[in-house]
């Protein structure tokens, strides 16, 4: 079975994922929008750092597309918001942060308004993860945790998705049984990576309702400098 890819800097991400993937894409993780008033009730003192747990997310979280936090931002390109979020939690060298983005996006995310989730596939892609990861006909997925080396098979129901999501350490690779499709975390981020063999890539994103970046020849896992 595939095992998890490290995507890095140094070559275009189409050069680096087996050769019968003829097409990838950058999922955007949505932002989570938690009802009014949850932050507060939450906050025991001013120092505390809230953010919902997955089961919260799920229960009452709605997910906030980019394009929203981009134009509440003044943001022109996902490149610009996905730069301001990078800058904020440490994950670019100072030669390539833009502390100037991230005040602008720490002054419009607050409140009940959280970022994405880190490193991690998002709760909210699981009905198109099922609809994907069933889509040839599988009743299986497969999944790989390197960290733990902790991979096998589940049926493709909405409770051992989550139940995969919920417990999966930074890095996770999950696929069809027959491989046609995958959707892979990307550490230190807030997108996911996802590989097809011979679809109509542009189709698919629309019908899934992704808010996606079809990769180039030229597109890099660090796309967004």
């Amino acid at each position: 079975m595939l095992e998890y890819l490290w995507l890095d800097d140094e070559s275009p991400i189409l050069k680096q994922i087996p050769i019968e993937y003829t097409s990838a894409v950058i999922l955007f993780s949505p932002f989570i929008q938690m009802p009014e008033g949850w932050e507060k009730a939450k906050r025991k003192n001013n120092d505390e750092h809230i953010y919902p747990n997955d089961e919260e997310i799920r229960e009452k979280g709605k997910a906030v597309s980019w394009k929203k936090v981009m134009s509440s931002c003044g943001f022109q390109t996902h490149a610009e918001l996905a730069l301001a979020l990078m800058t904020s939690i440490g994950a670019l060298r100072d030669e390539c942060a833009r502390g100037d983005l991230a005040e602008l996006l720490h002054a419009n995310v607050k409140g009940d308004l959280f970022y994405p989730s880190e490193d991690h596939i998002s709760n909210f892609h699981i009905p198109s993860l099922m609809k994907v990861l069933s889509y040839n006909g599988s009743n299986q997925f497969y999944y790989s945790e390197p960290i733990w080396e902790n991979s096998g098979f589940l049926d493709i129901t909405e409770a051992n998705l989550r139940t995969v999501l919920d417990d999966a350490a930074a890095e996770l690779i999950l696929t069809d049984k027959k491989m046609d499709f995958v959707f892979m975390s990307v550490y230190d981020s807030f997108i996911n990576v996802f590989l097809a063999k011979g679809e109509n890539i542009n189709e698919l994103v629309q019908r899934m309702g992704w808010e996606a970046m079809i990769c180039d020849e030229s597109t890099y896992i660090s796309w967004y400098r």
